[in-house]
């Protein structure tokens, strides 16, 4: 367990975090959001959960929000709900790492999820796992079909259940089982700090030992355009809310096509939007 997860700040070369991500499987990228960008999300989650209790109650019941468990609150579908969160999943360093890494496969990007979570004391170290199993279909290779995104929103240590990875352990099928716990490190963030990695890669969220600090999360990743989300991003921001996004934003959304595959009408699936909404917001 000497190895420890690279890690870059700002003034890195992008050639560097391409190699770290693609070869090794992981990376850190030192306060990729500044502290009071952290604060800001975490003050309109709370006042969104707030207001809006019906939520809690879908996300506790939710099909991931029974993979969680009752120790870890979440949030899904932050775009359109949570103000800042349009601007946090436009970070370029995370974004475009994303776009170059996954450009041998694929010529546009989506978002695969944006979602909040807080993983409280008490919480389990999960098993092992790899973020790709739902698309367990298509073989595993040099090239990555999606990565994940682990921001964290307060400091990730040891004790409140930091993300463990296994370097190295990606490229094989979805299937494939879980290497040794033994050959895991713990990828322990400051606030601000994003953990980017391969969704191939096995790693697992940590036991949450303390009595009171929890472990605030903003995650989300990137995939290849031809396979399906996890979150359905135009359900999620309907035209009406997507029409005052960044055309960018709209297009990880789903707004966009791959070749011919999410076409809308036969032509761009932008044409959704309504044309007024999109002249106001050009």
């Amino acid at each position: 367990m000497g190895e420890t997860v690279p890690r870059f700040t700002r003034g890195y070369d992008p050639g560097d975090l391409d190699a770290a991500v693609r070869d090794r499987g992981a990376a850190v990228i030192e306060q990729a959001y500044p502290t009071a960008q952290c604060d800001t999300f975490l003050t309109e989650v709370r006042d969104y959960l707030a207001a809006h209790p019906e939520d809690v109650a879908y996300a506790a019941n939710s099909v991931l929000g029974g993979f969680q468990g009752d120790t870890t609150a979440t949030l899904h579908g932050l775009v359109g709900r949570i103000p800042c969160a349009a601007g946090m999943v436009l970070q370029r360093d995370l974004v475009d790492c994303a776009r170059r890494v996954l450009a041998p496969l694929s010529d546009t990007i989506l978002l695969t999820i944006a979602e909040y979570m807080a993983r409280k004391p008490g919480a389990a170290r999960q098993e092992l796992h790899c973020d790709t199993f739902s698309w367990r279909h298509v073989p595993g290779g040099p090239n990555p079909i999606a990565l994940t995104v682990m921001a964290a929103m307060s400091d990730f240590t040891a004790d409140n259940g930091a993300t463990w990875v296994v370097l190295d352990s990606h490229g094989g099928p979805p299937t494939a089982e879980a290497p040794d716990w033994s050959e895991a490190v713990q990828a322990e963030l400051r606030k601000g700090d994003a953990l980017l990695f391969r969704a191939d890669l096995f790693h697992a969220g940590g036991a949450n030992t303390t009595t009171s600090d929890v472990r605030q999360i903003f995650s989300m990743g990137f995939q290849v355009a031809w396979l399906r989300q996890v979150e359905n991003g135009t359900l999620s921001v309907p035209p009406e809310v997507a029409a005052g996004l960044d055309p960018e934003l709209q297009e990880l959304l789903g707004y966009s096509h791959e070749l011919v595959l999410g076409l809308y009408k036969g032509g761009h699936p932008r044409n959704a939007i309504p044309a007024s909404a999109r002249s106001a917001s050009a």
